[in-house]
C-alpha cells in the first residue's frame, strides 16, 4: 500500500491515521506512560520493518531527536488521557508558534511577517483554550493539566520538525532512522518511568491490547512511513495543508464514540489556530534555491 498510493493521497492518508489517535488512546485501560511507552515499541518494530533505510546505526545527530520526540509523542498520549482529544490536538498543533520562534536561533532562518501574524494568531487562539471553563468529564479527568502537557506536546514537535529539517541538509535520510529509533527509545524511558511516577502497570484487556496494536502499527508506523515515501513528491505547502486533516477529523472521531464535546471557547480557539497556520501554509512562498 505504502509503495502504491499516490503521493498526495498517501500524505492525505497519513493525516486520517494521525486522526485516530485521540479516541483510540481513550479506548485503552493501561496507565497513560503505559500508553505510551507500548505505542512506541509497537510502532518501532513496525517502522523497521517498513522502511530499510532506518535500519541503520544510530548516530548523535539522530540520538540528539530523541528527547524532542519522546516530549512530543509521549506527552501527547498523556495529555489525551487527561483532557479532550479536541484539546490535545488543537494546542499540539500550536507547533508553528515554537517553530517561528526559535528558527531563527537554531536554524538562522528569518520570520516572515506571515509568520509573526500566524504566530499572534496562534497566540489568541491558545488563550481562549485557557479562558473556557476547565471541566472534568469520563474521558477528560484532569482538563487543565492535559492542556498544558498539549501545549508541551507542541513545543516539542516544533523542536522536532527544526532538528529533521537539520538533518534533512546533509540529504542522508537521516529522518527515517530518527523516527524509528525515537519510537525504539521513547518506549524503555515511558516504561520506566511507569512506576517512578507513582502509576501502577496492568496487563490490559483485549480491547486494551487491540487498540494498542493499532495505535502502534497505523496510527505511528504506517502513517510515518506513508509521511516519508510521499514527501518528496509533494510540495511542503500542499503536504502542510493536506496534513491539517488530522485536527479537524480527531475531534469528530472522539464526539462519535466517546460524546466528547468540548467548550465553545475551545472550539473557537481550535479553529483560530488551524485557520492560521493552513492561512501561513497557503501563503507560504517557496524558499530560493540554494
Amino acid at each position: 500500500m505504502i509503495a502504491v498510493l499516490p503521493p498526495r493521497l498517501a500524505i492525505l492518508a497519513t493525516g486520517v491515521c494521525f486522526s485516530l489517535g485521540g479516541t483510540l488512546i481513550k479506548e485503552c485501560s493501561f496507565p497513560s506512560l503505559e500508553r505510551a511507552g507500548l505505542r512506541a515499541a509497537i510502532a518501532a518494530l513496525t517502522l523497521f520493518l517498513l522502511l530499510p533505510e532506518a535500519r541503520r546505526r544510530p548516530d548523535l545527530r539522530i540520538l540528539a531527536l530523541a528527547l524532542p520526540y519522546f516530549g512530543a509523542t509521549c506527552l501527547f498520549v498523556v495529555a489525551n488521557t487527561m483532557t479532550t482529544a479536541a484539546d490535545a490536538i488543537f494546542l499540539q498543533s500550536t507547533y508553528p508558534l515554537w517553530v517561528t520562534l526559535l528558527g531563527p536561533w537554531l536554524l538562522r532562518e528569518r520570520a516572515r511577517r506571515v509568520d509573526l501574524l500566524v504566530l499572534a494568531c496562534i497566540a489568541a487562539g491558545m488563550t481562549l483554550f485557557f479562558l473556557a471553563p476547565a471541566t472534568a468529564s469520563k474521558t477528560a479527568p484532569e482538563p487543565r493539566t492535559g492542556d498544558v502537557l498539549a501545549i508541551v506536546s507542541g513545543a516539542s514537535y516544533g523542536v522536532l520538525l527544526i532538528g529533521f529539517r537539520w538533518l534533512g541538509r546533509r540529504g542522508r535520510g537521516e529522518q527515517c532512522a530518527a523516527v524509528a529509533w525515537g519510537n525504539a527509545l521513547t518506549a524503555p524511558i515511558a516504561l520506566l518511568l511507569v512506576p517512578l511516577l507513582g502509576q501502577t502497570p496492568t496487563a490490559g484487556d483485549p480491547q486494551s491490547w487491540i487498540a494498542m496494536a493499532v495505535l502502534g502499527v497505523v496510527q505511528v508506523g504506517v502513517a510515518y512511513a506513508l509521511l516519508v515515501r510521499a514527501m518528496p513528491h509533494v510540495p511542503a505547502v500542499q503536504a502542510s495543508l493536506l496534513l491539517m486533516i488530522e485536527p479537524a477529523l480527531s475531534p469528530l472521531i472522539a464526539y462519535a464514540v466517546h460524546g466528547e464535546t468540548p467548550h465553545w471557547l475551545a472550539i473557537v480557539g481550535g479553529c483560530t489556530i488551524i485557520g492560521s497556520v493552513a492561512a501561513g501554509s497557503a501563503l507560504a512562498r517557496p524558499a530560493a534555491p540554494a
